[in-house]
């Protein structure tokens, strides 16, 4: 090195230990030291930024939504990190050549800009305000950074996917059954965690897998996963688990994979009617009570969703062009003088019994066409991935357990009120796969007779299964 550059060491050591002697004091406060150490993670995670960032926001964003210790330290580390992770991501994005911005980014725009507008007109400008600059941090995460973390690593990308799924499913196991901890919160959490964002991978990746012990493996997870749900007695759950299964064997054309899933589950009930005939009639009155009627017999099945679904369509017809404002659903309790503008309340918040309602509720008739058009082309790229694969019987392609994620919670979302609730892991997880499955979808082009021609790479190992990835974005 030059004296010069030797010199500038020099000076900016000495500057340091200034200011770590300057500021001691600061080091015994709890707030101070949890404030350098949450900096200290963020410039290593943006060190190397499409390795590392994206686990860094689904771990912030879980530790701060399951009931974990430390669970309330990371409610507001986590939009820091997701505001780094944006503006980073989109900086990086703009200055070097990738893949252009699609409809799925052009609608998504129309998307924040309805959630602004409504936000104008709620009784809680503030909070709507910042409700919506979240959904703006997270579009435009998934819009560049995200995109960041897979195109060009796919192979390493889905091969920790699918490690991060199998823990998942085991540590999950050991806190609820070992250690009687309720970790995911409410039962509907757990319904979630184990439809939506574990059990489309396992599925995908026990089809997949090659070797014996690798497949036994897989299927044991993929048992204790459908388990797990079955044990959080979450309806919308199960439908996802049994509609992602359907779609995979007949798309696939695997009806094998559907009678042998039919099949144990009737040995299974038949061997505890011969083990213990008492036993099975109880666990069959208490399905239904629990599962089916959620203690609402004399309403019907969907007795425990009507209360909020009429709440909420009698508030679309009092505020029915902007609604409520965005993120903000008012009770019309009296929020006090210790309310805050920066979470949730019980004033400013309540159940809708469907994410589809909530949208239209927050942001009115006119301000939810947007989200149904980017409702509508989510839906198109399921569509389009499901094609390919009645076409090919393939399952082979990262685009299959992407579309199969973004089926099973677009399925979730009808029952429950988490698609847009930014703050909420598994809305972050949802979208982070939605604008994603735009850039894995399979590419076709027309042959001379006018017929669709697979245009797909080699079989490409990457060290756990052989799978199809994107030509259009591996080969550049």
């Amino acid at each position: 090195m030059k004296p010069l550059g030797w010199m500038a060491i020099a000076l900016g050591s000495c500057l340091g230990l200034y200011l770590v002697f300057h500021y001691l004091r600061y080091f015994s406060d709890m707030t101070f030291l949890g404030g350098f150490l949450l900096l200290e993670v963020i410039i290593m995670s943006l060190w190397k930024y499409d390795q590392r960032f994206f686990m860094l926001l689904v771990i912030v964003f879980l530790w701060a939504g399951m009931h974990v210790p430390m669970q309330f330290a990371w409610t507001t580390p986590r939009w820091i990190i997701l505001s780094a992770g944006a503006t980073v991501g989109f900086v990086i994005w703009t200055r070097t050549p990738r893949r252009p911005f699609g409809p799925i980014h052009l609608i998504a725009f129309f998307c924040i800009g309805a959630a602004f507008v409504s936000a104008t007109v709620s009784s809680f400008v503030q909070m709507a305000t910042l409700k919506a600059l979240s959904l703006l941090l997270l579009f435009l995460y998934c819009s560049t950074g995200g995109r960041l973390a897979v195109i060009r690593h796919e192979n390493s990308f889905f091969r920790g996917l699918l490690l991060a799924a199998e823990i998942t499913v085991y540590i999950t196991a050991f806190c609820y059954f070992g250690l009687g901890a309720a970790i995911w919160g409410n039962p509907n959490s757990i319904g979630a965690a184990m439809s939506v964002g574990v059990f489309p991978v396992l599925l995908w990746g026990w089809l997949i897998a090659d070797g014996s012990g690798i497949r036994l493996r897989r299927l044991v997870a993929l048992f204790l996963c459908s388990y797990l749900c079955l044990f959080s007695a979450a309806r919308a759950g199960m439908a996802a688990i049994v509609i992602v299964t359907l779609t995979l064997s007949f798309c696939l054309r695997q009806y094998r994979l559907l009678f042998n899933a039919v099949a144990i589950t009737l040995l299974l009930v038949a061997l505890t009617g011969v083990l213990a005939p008492e036993n099975l009639n109880q666990h069959l009155v208490n399905f239904r009570d629990t599962v089916l009627y959620k203690g609402h017999k004399d309403e019907g099945i969907l007795g425990s969703r009507r209360t909020p679904w009429d709440t909420t369509v009698a508030s679309i017809k009092e505020h029915p062009l902007f609604g409520t404002g965005y993120g903000t659903s008012p009770t019309g309790e009296d929020p006090g003088t210790d309310f805050g503008v920066v979470r949730s309340s019980a004033e400013t918040s309540r159940e809708h019994g469907s994410s589809y309602m909530m949208i239209a509720e927050w942001v009115g008739l006119l301000g939810v066409l947007p989200f149904v058009a980017l409702l509508v082309l989510t839906v198109a790229n399921v569509w389009r991935v499901c094609v390919w694969m009645r076409r090919t019987g393939n399952p082979r392609h990262y685009s299959v357990p992407v579309a199969m994620i973004v089926l099973a919670g677009l399925l979730h979302a009808g029952f429950e009120d988490w698609l847009l609730a930014v703050g909420y892991y598994l809305s972050v997880y949802f979208w982070f796969f939605a604008f994603l499955l735009a850039d894995l979808l399979p590419q076709t082009e027309e042959s001379s007779l006018g017929k669709p021609v697979r245009r797909i790479s080699s079989l490409t190992r990457a060290g756990f299964d052989p799978a199809i990835s994107n030509p259009a974005v591996s080969n550049r």
